[in-house]
């Protein structure tokens, strides 16, 4: 099965998508005192007949090569197909496998990858080894769970999921939870940031732009772990479309915790009232000693925005 979903890569990403001219390279803020970065995408939702959504990825990979200063991980969170099916799973992974030059790639699950809808054939479980299997055939970071940490630079990466089909919303497991509760344990005595990824942000954070599409029954019981130990955390999330906000609205400091909704990068961004809406829209999170600064850039369209936000750690 594997070799058969390589080989279809391949030739998808070959026929799908056509690049544009060279690309240029760009830098980052301040290179020399720039300890690590990495690059941070939401929602893209490809779809197998959507050439416009075969051209966002294929030309955000190109863009991300030609960083000066290659990213230590991209993290996808969630909601990279639009259906979960072979053939969207298959575009994604053939355009990285071509066109991707970054080592570290972590793929979280959106609610559209893993719970069944009108054009999924099969039921959760079917989803969830289907992304399981596709992220172990093409990625060096191998996963037996839909949630996952990994050590990066020093700093823990946390990857959490929903562990069934709860609809727009998500469950968490006792063993997620159980999971959760060591790695923010360890992670304490590192003494470093924890860069924290979740398709679906807490109930209250972003709580003006459709509530039903948050964590849900057990937002309270998360915020709590979260808050157990003294972890400096910056929790990205995306789920929401709600795009750029000229007040900042899109972040939120609580205590220890900042909460970042990602824009989507695949579909119309509906709730931002800034001058930038488009899509190809992501992240690029640069770490210093003491500052962690999130740029948001037009990777399909190769160029910065003027949004930025700057946190002291």
């Amino acid at each position: 099965m594997s070799v058969l979903y390589k080989m279809l890569a391949v030739i998808l990403a070959v026929f799908v998508f056509s690049p544009s001219g060279e690309v240029a390279s760009y830098t980052p803020q301040t290179p020399e005192e720039m300890q690590f970065s990495f690059t941070v995408l939401s929602d893209g939702h490809m779809e197998g007949n959507s050439s416009d959504k075969h051209t966002l990825y294929g030309e955000g990979f190109r863009d991300m090569a030609s960083a000066e200063v290659q990213s230590r991980a991209l993290v996808m969170v969630g909601d990279n197909t639009m259906n979960g099916q072979v053939l969207e799973q298959s575009i994604v992974y053939g355009l990285l496998r071509k066109y991707n030059t970054i080592d570290t790639v972590l793929m979280a699950v959106g609610n559209h990858d893993i719970c069944p809808g009108k054009h999924n054939q099969g039921d959760y479980n079917k989803l969830r080894e289907r992304f399981i299997r596709f992220n172990n055939t093409f990625l060096e970071n191998q996963i037996e769970e839909l949630y996952y940490a990994r050590v990066i630079e020093g700093c823990y990466f946390i990857v959490l999921a929903s562990d069934s089909d709860a609809g727009v919303a998500q469950y968490i497991s006792p063993e997620q939870f159980e999971w959760l509760d060591g790695v923010l344990q360890e992670a304490e005595k590192s003494e470093k940031p924890v860069f924290l990824f979740s398709h679906w942000p807490l109930n209250h954070v972003f709580s003006q732009v459709w509530q039903e599409g948050h964590v849900g029954e057990q937002s309270d019981e998360l915020l709590a772990l979260l808050r157990k130990y003294d972890n400096r955390i910056f929790f990205f999330t995306g789920h929401l479309h709600m795009g750029i906000y000229e007040d900042g609205y899109g972040v939120s400091e609580e205590g220890q915790i900042t909460y970042i909704n990602v824009p989507s990068f695949g579909s119309e961004n509906t709730d931002g009232d800034a001058d930038m809406q488009n899509t190809g829209m992501g992240l690029q999170t640069e770490v210093y000693a003491d500052e962690v600064v999130v740029r948001v850039r037009n990777f399909a369209a190769h160029e910065w925005t003027k949004y930025e936000y700057r946190f002291a750690y």
